[in-house]
């Protein structure tokens, strides 16, 4: 506080509306603070906000991987029909043909299933 003269009423309560205020903010500042309710609150939706986003960003991956396996798998189906139909002839060429599934199309098998997952519970929401 500043030292006013002792017989200027005015000052005074210029002074004395000043502390108010400034007591005031400080009273709301600790308020604030101790408000545990709504800083729980407030915490929460940004978790929520940065969930979404995160979200959002690993649907969009899972999406354009899930396109590139479908492209790759469409692919690879077109190069094997030949092979089939000679394969249904001749068993024989069917059990040289016959080999494990690639890794790359387990991959993309997991990776679809895993977008359709994140998209149904993305969706739920």
């Amino acid at each position: 506080m500043t030292t006013t003269a002792a017989g200027d009423p005015r000052q005074l309560r210029a002074e004395i509306a000043r502390t108010r205020a400034a007591l005031g903010e400080t009273v709301e500042a600790l308020a604030g603070k101790a408000d545990v309710k709504a800083r729980a609150k407030g915490a929460a939706a940004g978790l929520a906000y940065r969930v979404q986003a995160r979200t959002a960003a690993v649907a969009g991956v899972l999406l354009g991987e899930a396109a590139a396996a479908a492209t790759t798998v469409a692919e690879r189906a077109g190069a094997t029909s030949g092979a089939v139909v000679v394969a249904v002839r001749d068993p024989q060429v069917w059990r040289r043909l016959r080999r494990p599934i690639p890794a790359a199309v387990l991959s993309a098998a997991v990776t679809v299933a895993v977008a359709v997952v994140a998209m149904g519970v993305r969706g739920r929401r």
